[in-house]
């Protein structure tokens, strides 16, 4: 197997340099096409244009009322007519897509239509309802605010053994999606990462993150007590995508982006990803990061298009954001320097916690204002940038904003127009990118 390895590897390099020559057919032998993010690291660009991704951006002030408070937001959802904002602390609001309040859907409360906490809201825009998926339930609620029925009742442990969980609502299709077991009551639980389920939420299909093949016995091993301290052993989302009606993903820690087939109910190789040398499993896994493990390139998180695949990664503390052109598979990279952030746990035994500050950002070259940053994105069409009016007032010019180049001059003046009026305690303003 040793003396195979070296011929392997120039197999699969020789395959990916091929695969990213424009004349080269796209699958011309069946593989998934290669991204060779390691060779092409230093073909960098000082910025990447929003204008590449996205035809328009709407410029939303959010509507500011005793109503409509907004304090710190926790999720945005789009849709065509609407914006709806879940705020940790006053629940989730409704708002047109020029910012006016419409109505809150449900309230904070103990009673069976009221959630205490909520993990997540989903839009079903054909419907024209929200899941609001609280601790023990998921209740289904119209666009008004209208109760309309439980869709789901139980407690999150008895399906998820993860401590960051997800339900992705595709084309009428559920999916659950959960990381590492690391707070896990049955030991004897499968490590799936993915599963379909019908409509009722009972899972018809498990789908296995394959870097833990092998593995199981040591995961389970280092799963977090639910006392004490322990080195135990994380990962990071399971990232996708939904543009274009199409879901892809990648699961953390693999070289392989996922594209998923309907008629099989199988999630294939769309393309494979040359990072280089890696860090390994146990590096890359324990919460507790070794610094040596930002040494490595490390791609956590994609975002499709209609001409270009982005992959955002970390290398030391520089984010790399790479740009795949779909057609002629040339590849770019912008580069950004960041910080690492080190955060001691007071009791711990010396416990200090580390992660790159990382943000997927391009240059909002259509109506100005500096860096767009992908905060939220929604129905596979809209990336949202939530902006504080504080930090819009303090990092822009209003005079070098009216002068400056952009692509659509109506939407800058909308942006001079609200920056001119806002206060720094308003309600956050929001950019919203609609996908080409």
């Amino acid at each position: 197997m040793k003396t195979l390895l070296p011929f392997l590897l120039l197999f699969l390099f020789a395959n990916c340099n091929s695969k990213n020559n424009p004349d080269s057919e796209k699958e011309d032998n069946g593989q998934p096409l290669c991204i060779d993010l390691a060779g092409n690291i230093n073909n960098t660009v000082s910025s990447l244009p929003l204008s590449e991704a996205a035809e328009k951006v709407d410029i939303v002030r959010l509507e500011t009322s005793d109503k409509s408070l907004i304090r710190r937001v926790k999720d945005i959802v789009v849709t065509k007519n609407d914006i709806f904002v879940e705020d940790y602390n006053e629940g989730i609001f409704r708002f047109s897509r020029d910012g006016k309040f419409l109505n809150k859907i449900s309230k904070k409360g103990q009673g069976p239509e009221e959630y205490i906490y909520t993990h997540q809201i989903m839009a079903d825009e054909s419907k024209e309802e929200i899941y609001i998926w609280s601790r023990n339930n998921i209740n289904v609620f119209g666009y008004d605010g209208s109760f309309k029925r439980v869709k789901l009742q139980c407690l999150i442990e008895d399906i998820f053994h993860g401590h960051s969980n997800q339900i992705i609502l595709f084309k009428h299709h559920f999916f659950f999606q959960q990381e590492l077991p690391v707070i896990a009551n049955n030991i004897n639980t499968e490590l799936w990462s993915f599963a379909l389920t019908d409509s009722s939420f009972n899972i018809e299909k498990k789908y296995y993150n394959p870097s833990h093949i092998g593995k199981e016995e040591q995961i389970m091993e280092n799963c977090a007590p639910n006392y004490g301290w322990k080195n135990y052993w994380s990962e990071g989302q399971t990232t996708i995508d939904t543009y274009n009606q199409q879901l892809i993903m990648k699961y953390a820690g693999v070289d392989t982006i996922y594209q998923y087939n309907e008629n099989n109910q199988e999630f294939e190789p769309y393309y494979t990803i040359l990072s280089g040398e890696q860090p390994s499993f146990e590096m890359a896994h324990q919460w507790i990061k070794d610094p040596a493990f930002f040494k490595f390139l490390w791609v956590y998180k994609l975002f499709d298009t209609q001409e270009y695949l982005y992959l955002l990664a970390g290398k030391s503390n520089v984010v790399h954001t790479f740009r795949y052109d779909k057609q002629s598979g040339k590849i770019a990279v912008a580069k950004k320097e960041s910080t690492i952030i080190e955060r001691p746990f007071p009791g711990s035994p010396n416990f200090v916690f580390r992660e790159l500050r990382k943000k997927f950002q391009m240059q909002n070259d259509i109506s100005g204002g500096g860096d767009f940053s992908v905060d939220y994105k929604s129905q596979g069409k809209y990336w949202i940038d939530e902006c504080n009016p504080s930090d819009l007032l303090e990092q822009i010019d209003v005079d070098e904003l009216r002068t400056g180049k952009v692509k659509d001059e109506a939407a800058r003046d909308k942006l001079v127009q609200v920056l001119s009026t806002i206060a720094e305690d308003d309600n956050p303003v929001l950019f919203i990118a609609t996908l080409k």
